[in-house]
C-alpha cells in the first residue's frame, strides 16, 4: 500500500527525511481543504513542487518579488498559450526574464512551496510514482534534508508573528513612520494597504508566499510603518474576485496544466448525498488518541455525507472531509449512491448477481 497518512502523525519534517533516506522518486502529494501541493523528488531530493492555490502560482511569485510587471505577464502567458511553452522558456524567449534569472526564481519558489507546508495545522499525504514533464524540473535537485530545517524555521518565525497577527482578520492601516530602505514586498503591501484592512484583505491584494507576506507585514509593524487598528474575530476567509493575469494563470502555467492532466476535482455537492461504508473498516485499536474515531464509526453505510457533516464548524468539516478523502484513497472506504438498506430492498425484485454492492461491500453490516 502507498505510504499515506496524517500531517498530525506523520509531521512534513519527517517525511521528507523519509523520502530522502529511501532515495525516493515520485509526488508527495500534502492536501487540506483549500489547497493541494506536490512535491515531486527525484532521488530523495526536491525537484519541482506545485499548488493549486492561484495566489502561489510561479507567475505570482514573480509579480511579487518585483521581477516583471502584469503586463509582461499577461504578454508572457499569451506566448504560452500560442506556442504551447512553459512560462519560463517564454519569459526567456520574450527577452522579459533572462534565463539565469528565471532559474533563481524558480529555486526560491520552489523552496517557498515545500517550506509553506510546514505551517499547515492539519492536513492528509500520500506518495504517488508521477513525475512531471522534464522541462518542469529544477536540473540541480534541492537537498529535501536543508529544506526540512529552512521549514523548521518558517515555523519558529511563523508562530513569533502569529503573537501579533493572532488571525488574518486583524486590521491594520498605514502607520505614521516611513520605513528606511522597505524590500519590494514591503513597497508592494504598502501601495495595496487603502485606509483600513484586515491582514487577509491586504494579502488578497498582494498574493504570493503568505509566509513571506506576513513576514513582510510584520516588520513593517515592528517599524510602526502600518499599525494595528482592530484585532478583530477569527473566521474563515473570504473569497476574492480574480484578476486578468490571475485567469491567464490558471489557465495556463506549468501547475495547472499537471493538475489537468493527473487531478480532477469533483465538487461536493457531486457527492454530499452519496452514504459512506467501510469497505475494510480500520482497526479500532489502532490508534485511541484518534479523535476522528467516533466519526469514523458513524459511516455505517446508512447516513449520507451531507448530514455526516451538518452542522459543524467550517474548519471541523473540512478536517473530516479530508479523513474520508484518504481513507477512499487507501481503498477502505466507498461511497454508495444511496443507503444500504435501500438498495437491499431495491435488490430484493433483482436476480442475486444484480446485486453488485455485495461483491464491492464485503464486510457490511449484519442485520
Amino acid at each position: 500500500m502507498e505510504f499515506s497518512g496524517r500531517l498530525t502523525s506523520f509531521p512534513i519534517g519527517d517525511i521528507l527525511q523519509w523520502a530522502h533516506n529511501d532515495r525516493r522518486n515520485g509526488a508527495l502529494v500534502v492536501r487540506r481543504s483549500s489547497c493541494e501541493k506536490r512535491l515531486y523528488f527525484r532521488d530523495g531530493d526536491i525537484v519541482a513542487a506545485l499548488s493549486d492555490d492561484a495566489a502561489e502560482f510561479f507567475g505570482q511569485h514573480l509579480l511579487v518579488n518585483g521581477l516583471i510587471r502584469e503586463e509582461a505577464l499577461i504578454r508572457a502567458l499569451t506566448h504560452c498559450q500560442a506556442k504551447g511553452v512553459m512560462l519560463g522558456r517564454a519569459l526567456d524567449q520574450l527577452g522579459i526574464l533572462p534565463a539565469e534569472q528565471v532559474y533563481e526564481a524558480l529555486r526560491r519558489h520552489v523552496e517557498d512551496q515545500v517550506c509553506d507546508v510546514f505551517l499547515w495545522r492539519s492536513g492528509i499525504f500520500y506518495f504517488t510514482a508521477e513525475m512531471p514533464r522534464e522541462e518542469q524540473m529544477l536540473p540541480d535537485a534541492l537537498p529535501a534534508v536543508a529544506l526540512a530545517m529552512e521549514g523548521s524555521r518558517w515555523a519558529d518565525i511563523y508562530a513569533q508573528i502569529r503573537r501579533l497577527f493572532v488571525h488574518d482578520n486583524v486590521e491594520v492601516a498605514r502607520g505614521r513612520v516611513v520605513p528606511d530602505d522597505p524590500s519590494v514586498l514591503e513597497l508592494k503591501i504598502l501601495s495595496a494597504l487603502d485606509d483600513r484592512m484586515s491582514v487577509g484583505e491586504l494579502y488578497n491584494e498582494v498574493r504570493g508566499s503568505h509566509f513571506r507576506f506576513l513576514e513582510a507585514a510584520y516588520r513593517l509593524a515592528a517599524t510602526e510603518a502600518i499599525d494595528i487598528v482592530a484585532v478583530g474575530d477569527h473566521a474563515d476567509s473570504g473569497s476574492s474576485e480574480l484578476r486578468l493575469a490571475d485567469l491567464l494563470i490558471e489557465q495556463v502555467t506549468e501547475e495547472q496544466a499537471v493538475f489537468l492532466r493527473h487531478h480532477l476535482a469533483i465538487p461536493y455537492d457531486a457527492i454530499e448525498g452519496c452514504v459512506p461504508i467501510w469497505v475494510r473498516p480500520p482497526d479500532a485499536a489502532a490508534d485511541e488518541r484518534d479523535d476522528l474515531r467516533e466519526f469514523e464509526a458513524a459511516l455505517d453505510g446508512e447516513t449520507e455525507l451531507r448530514s455526516l457533516l451538518a452542522g459543524l464548524p467550517a474548519e471541523e468539516r473540512a478536517r473530516r472531509m479530508d479523513r474520508v478523502v484518504l481513507r477512499l484513497r487507501q481503498g477502505a472506504l466507498a461511497l454508495l449512491p444511496v443507503a444500504l438498506s435501500e438498495l437491499e430492498g431495491g435488490g430484493e425484485a433483482s436476480a442475486e448477481r444484480d446485486r453488485w454492492w455485495r461483491r464491492l461491500v464485503p464486510n457490511r453490516p449484519k442485520r
